[in-house]
């Protein structure tokens, strides 16, 4: 269970403006109209579970969903976010589209493993799966080696409609690859802080987490509301049957791109790090590279993240409730994994630093390689060093400014909550 320890002392400067005060101005319109519209009995926006169940079949025209075991951790998102989250009306039309979008892909998907039963019995053979803290350059790891076309990854848009859609030309892949760009380009003009942290385009290697929040059991949803109890839920609740789903997915998105059966993917995702031992249960001859990187960095980095998002979907201040969830998630999750790293076989894990990315990617590269079975040819080498010759002239990945003051804590106090790992794993102080 989460150990709230922070307590506000004197010298706190944390930023307590409400978060009305961040919100542009499309925001700031749609929550104005959308109340307006309330106050005539209109525009209600129903979170319930049989309204968004129902909405979804209507969309879709179908009515199985073959696997629920998304029930359970759908019905604890809603009752948290109904009793706790504060949503504002954005907040809550948000809540419901990516609920519907989900529960509508799990409809499609369905459909296909009843058509083509043959799809589940395709392998995941040997998958890379970068494991480590946000903003520890799992991203970066994953995107240089998706340029390697003997390994398959996840796109973006692909993450956030895995399904193909019947009766549509080429499985309707244009039509979910455009719903997905146009939802990015909006992303981009409501969520403009989080989108420089984190870059995304519809065509990009993105992590799998798009996957598990079809099962509503990613952590997305805790960067985008305040919902402590589902939080609390979340991190004792057993995700097997989320990991296996995935893994349906997963089978889905290659047949569906005609991927020959035994081509390797390479995977990122930090949420790994609190269920290694039903990741290894589902998956289990991964190679699992692990990052690791400043905490002070990680920490300051993910709350910011999650910020930009969270201030979105309600009116109330909400750095606080921001810096409890992320604080912890950060300090449970490397202590999960250190103590679950203990039953994975050394054959099967390996240990990557950020400075040694920074320092020698090469090299650190060729190592990944090595311990993955697979030769670091030339033609790859070259894919990754054009690939990060563009980000870097691009600034894709350095406009990001955060400051750990803003949520009421500090260097100290992450230092004293992380020491445990940086002394684990010998992780030196960034600007030292």
């Amino acid at each position: 269970m989460p150990r709230w320890r922070y307590q506000a002392g004197p010298t706190d400067t944390m930023d307590n403006r409400p978060s009305t005060y961040y919100q542009p101005p499309f925001v700031t319109k749609f929550n104005r109209s959308t109340r307006l519209w309330n106050l005539f009995g209109q525009k209600k926006i129903d979170l319930s579970e049989a309204s968004l169940i129902e909405a979804a079949r209507a969309e879709t025209g179908l009515e199985r969903f073959g696997d629920e075991s998304f029930v359970p951790p759908l019905r604890a998102l809603l009752h948290s976010l109904e009793t706790e989250a504060e949503l504002n009306p954005f907040g809550r039309f948000n809540a419901r589209m990516r609920t519907i979008r989900s529960l509508k892909n799990r409809l499609w998907a369905n459909a296909c493993f009843e058509a083509h039963p043959e799809i589940l019995e395709r392998r995941i053979e040997a998958p890379i799966m970068i494991v480590g803290p946000h903003r520890s350059g799992t991203t970066r790891l994953q995107r240089m080696m998706a340029t390697d076309t003997r390994l398959q990854h996840l796109k973006t848009w692909e993450g956030f409609n895995p399904a193909p859609r019947p009766g549509l030309p080429d499985m309707g892949k244009q039509l979910r690859r455009d719903e997905v760009k146009q939802f990015l380009d909006l992303g981009r003009q409501i969520y403009t802080g989080g989108y420089i942290a984190h870059p995304m385009d519809a065509d990009w290697p993105e992590e799998d987490m798009l996957l598990l929040n079809h099962s509503f059991c990613g952590f997305s949803v805790l960067g985008m509301f305040n919902i402590p109890s589902y939080y609390r839920w979340f991190l004792e609740y057993d995700k097997t049957e989320v990991y296996r789903y995935t893994a349906k997915l997963m089978k889905l998105i290659s047949w569906s791109r005609g991927d020959a059966g035994d081509k390797r993917w390479v995977l990122k995702n930090p949420q790994h790090m609190l269920d290694l031992d039903v990741l290894t249960k589902v998956f289990p001859d991964a190679r699992l590279v692990f990052t690791h990187r400043d905490p002070i960095k990680t920490v300051g980095s993910v709350m910011s993240l999650m910020w930009h998002f969270a201030v979105q979907h309600t009116d109330l201040p909400c750095r606080a409730s921001t810096r409890e969830v992320w604080m912890d998630f950060c300090e449970q999750a490397a202590r999960r994994a250190m103590e679950q790293r203990e039953h994975i076989a050394a054959a099967q894990q390996m240990d990557v630093h950020y400075e040694e990315m920074n320092r020698d990617w090469r090299a650190a590269m060729r190592r990944i390689y090595a311990f993955g079975g697979m030769e670091f040819t030339s033609q790859v080498e070259q894919a990754m060093h054009d690939w990060l010759d563009n980000s870097e002239k691009e600034n894709l990945h350095g406009g990001h400014r955060y400051a750990l003051e803003d949520f009421g804590t500090s260097a100290a106090e992450v230092d004293r909550r992380m020491m445990f790992v940086r002394d684990r794993y010998a992780i030196a102080y960034e600007g030292k």
